[in-house]
């Protein structure tokens, strides 16, 4: 009988967004693989040609914007790299970051040691600019943005507690214009129109207002392109701006009727939709479309279904958004529709071929490429192929189910291990696992997920199928996929709506007549920790055994952390949702924490941090630690030195994993 082992698991590798050169000679994506990411060179065909592997692994790139060279960040070096010639040039070794090249293709724009600095290619010389610091929040898609012609060079900075968009002169290497603390918002996300203005995004209120504004670096005249307001459940829209190559035109993915559609603003605020629906027209929570020249934009959705994605192609020419309103013929052309998740596309510069990542029930996330007007229905050529194809097993196929929980359907799918050959067709009594996604915006696929976290816990899901384990992996409210109010579900009271999905989906295992009703288990990561470690408390027999990796214990000491260090306080929906900060509405902020009901809980507890990490930080489970230990309370923990958010370590996962079975095993049977 064929099994899979742990190796397997880890042996999935998860290729990330690809990118085309400027000529389109060639084709590159990351492939995070053992233990970091290598950098895949492919052809236009999708032969790959070069696997650039770095001891400290690939952390971005970016192509020169003419020709072929590619600009490489690896540790703490930034490298330019020919894929023609498989060489390598040290730029600079330095603290660098957000690297943007300029128009010309001479110059590199970063942040050295937080400040902007520009890099000359050829000579290698670096040289300071006069701006604010960049700050230290986390990175949005675009932090820097040269001017059409290279003279000036936007950036996001931090001004005390609040993002902001500052703009140098970079032969003179002066400030030239900056947004202010009187603007009452976090400011980032900067791009260039055109006609020399600065577009950027602004967040404020709590996050209940969003808006685009454009304004004239020279005379500082500011007008507001767009603005969205919601007062009660705060703003769920994400995805940043991508200008037109007319430089007069951008596209947004909006949900202003209740589902993510595409717009197009030009210059002065008029707005076009292009797409309408009962689809979201975007592939990952932060996704944004690509411009196809001129005249049509290329994106992912969910016309497939709401757990897969297609990939298509909509009309957006200068006719088509002229009037401020969606023009009833606007069309929309499949380009992929094979079953599961396409995402990512990007086209050649040619307009011929397109390459994207896919992912299925029966295949892991592959790099694929393909002719642009090839038949929707056709795979396209792989070009990093699924280790998944090789196993000696095949995959279980996920059951699609869906738990009514007030007045919404919550999907989940359910992966049975009866359809394995290692547990017989009538087993009965099997232990059950439930997992829970992080986010709270994200979503589990029908199949593979094209992220490497997710994608790793379906993985797992399928070894821990064939050793008996019914899995089902719920898609809990205020989650993607599903619509506005969907993602909106959880805002009044973040917590107790998805403890009521998570039980549900703890009752749907109970119920099944193949099910121990005694052995049930809950995990998760990042917000799926949180859940884990709030269910756990809040209805202390629902599950037999919780698993937290990385999970937040209490809300108010994460609040601190995480506007000091990854967002600013404008941008936190907190306030707004739970009636005032922490200081103003204490005991509501208390009450959405896991650490309120830790006294509650009785079933045993696993909880894994790294102490690297950037997204929760360690001090939460410090807190865990703190109040269980000593109690009568079943609980283990172990921490990972330096290790991020979602491990980055083979060794460090394949420790988790084993601790996650023996878990398992230990207080399932």
């Amino acid at each position: 009988m064929a099994a899979l082992t742990l190796t397997d698991v880890l042996d999935v590798a998860y290729p990330g967004p690809p990118a085309w050169s400027a000529d389109g000679d060639f084709l590159a994506a990351t492939l995070y693989e053992d233990d970091g990411n290598a950098l895949v060179f492919a052809d236009r065909d999708g032969t790959v040609r070069w696997r650039l592997r770095r001891e400290s692994g690939v952390d971005a790139f970016a192509w020169r914007p003419d020709g072929h060279d590619c600009l490489v960040r690896a540790g703490d070096h930034t490298l330019l790299v020919d894929p023609e010639t498989e060489s390598v040039r040290t730029l600079a070794i330095a603290d660098e970051e957000g690297h943007a090249w300029s128009n010309d293709g001479d110059r590199i724009a970063c942040y050295r040691d937080g400040l902007p600095w520009v890099l000359d290619v050829e000579s290698g010389t670096a040289t300071a600019l006069d701006g604010p610091d960049r700050g230290p929040y986390l990175a949005e898609a675009r932090t820097l943005a040269w001017s059409d012609d290279d003279s000036l060079l936007a950036y996001r900075f931090v001004d005390g507690d609040r993002k902001g968009v500052a703009v140098v002169d970079v032969a003179r290497r002066e400030l030239v214009y900056r947004t202010s603390p009187g603007e009452g918002g976090s400011c980032h996300t900067p791009t260039w129109l055109g006609d020399g203005r600065l577009c950027y995004e602004r967040v404020a209120e709590r996050r209940t207002v969003r808006e685009f504004l454009v304004v004239d670096p020279a005379g500082g005249e500011r007008e507001v392109l767009f603005r969205e307001t919601d007062p009660d459940h705060g703003i769920v829209s994400r995805g940043a701006l991508t200008v037109a190559p007319d430089g007069e035109r951008l596209a947004v993915p909006l949900p202003l009727d209740g589902w993510d559609h595409l717009y197009v603003l030009d210059g002065h605020g008029d707005r076009t939709r292009l797409t309408a629906g009962p689809y979201e027209d975007k592939g990952l929570a932060d996704s944004t479309p690509e411009w196809l020249g001129d005249d049509a934009l290329v994106f992912a959705s969910t016309r497939l279904g709401p757990e897969e994605r297609g990939i298509y192609r909509v009309d957006a020419g200068p006719d088509v958004t002229t009037g401020g309103k969606r023009r009833d013929g606007t069309k929309v052309t499949p380009l992929v529709e094979t079953p599961g998740t396409n995402v990512h596309p990007t086209v050649s510069p040619d307009g011929e071929r397109l390459a994207y990542v896919h992912a299925d029930r029966q295949l892991s996330p592959e790099l694929r490429v393909r002719d642009l007007d090839a038949d929707p229905a056709e795979p396209g050529t792989v070009v990093t192929r699924s280790a998944v194809a090789d196993w000696d097993v095949d995959p279980v196929e996920p059951r699609r189910i869906v738990l009514p929980v007030d007045d919404y359907e919550v999907p989940a799918f359910l992966i049975d291990p009866r359809e394995t050959d290692a547990v017989p067709d009538d087993a009965t009594d099997l232990p059950a696992v439930v997992w829970v996604h992080g986010g709270p915006m994200r979503q589990m696929r029908d199949g593979w997920h094209p992220g490497r976290a997710y994608g790793l816990a379906y993985t797992v899901h399928q070894y821990l199928a064939r050793k008996g384990y019914v899995g089902l992996l719920v898609n809990y409210r205020g989650g993607i996929g599903y619509g506005k109010r969907f993602r909106q579900a959880i805002a009044d009271d973040p917590g107790a709506e998805v403890d009521v999905d998570v039980v549900a989906a703890a009752d749907r295992l109970k119920d099944l007549p193949y099910v121990d009703p005694d052995a049930v288990a809950v995990w998760g990561l990042s917000y799926g920790g949180f859940a884990t470690l709030r269910v756990l408390g809040t209805e202390p027999d629902a599950y037999d055994l919780g698993i937290s990796l990385a999970g937040v214990a209490d809300r108010p000491a994460y609040e601190v952390w995480a506007t000091e260090t990854k967002y600013s306080p404008p941008e936190s929906s907190l306030p707004s949702t739970l009636g005032g900060t922490r200081w103003e509405a204490p005991e509501a902020w208390e009450a959405v924490s896991p650490s309120a009901t830790f006294d509650a809980i009785e079933s045993p507890l696993y909880s894994f941090h790294g102490t690297g990490d950037r997204y929760v930080d360690v001090g939460q489970q410090d807190l865990v630690v703190d109040a269980l230990v000593g109690s009568d309370v079943d609980f283990e923990y172990e921490y990972y030195p330096d290790e991020n958010h979602v491990f980055s370590e083979r060794r460090v996962w394949r420790r988790v994993l084993e601790r996650v079975e023996t878990a398992l095993g230990t207080e399932l049977d």
